[in-house]
């Protein structure tokens, strides 16, 4: 069966996130935690036509930008997201990573 898979960001990239991601805004009337909502920043399209979201994320300090790493083929497309820090730093899959999962 042909179809879309949606791999994701890397481990590493998901850690660092929770290390550095703005923490929710906590409602001072019912003491709920509201984690902030990603911005959609880009889309890219799957096999089929159909349109996958890309996001920015707040940061504590800045923000980081989700992009399509690689998209190779195994049974359909496999979308490796990777993260883009402040418009520098980026946390990437690697070759080895990819490979391995697409066998």
């Amino acid at each position: 069966m042909r179809t879309d898979q949606y791999i994701g960001l890397s481990r590493r990239a998901k850690d660092w996130l929770d290390k550095n991601r703005k923490p929710p805004v906590v409602c001072k009337m019912c003491n709920t935690p509201t984690p902030m909502k990603p911005e959609v920043i880009g889309v890219y399209e799957g096999m089929f036509g159909n349109k996958y979201n890309l996001h920015r994320h707040q940061l504590k300090h800045g923000y980081a930008d989700e992009f399509l790493q690689a998209s190779p083929w195994s049974s359909g497309p496999m979308f490796f997201i990777g993260l883009r820090i402040n418009e520098g730093i980026e946390l990437r899959w690697t070759d080895s990573e990819i490979r391995e999962m697409s066998q």
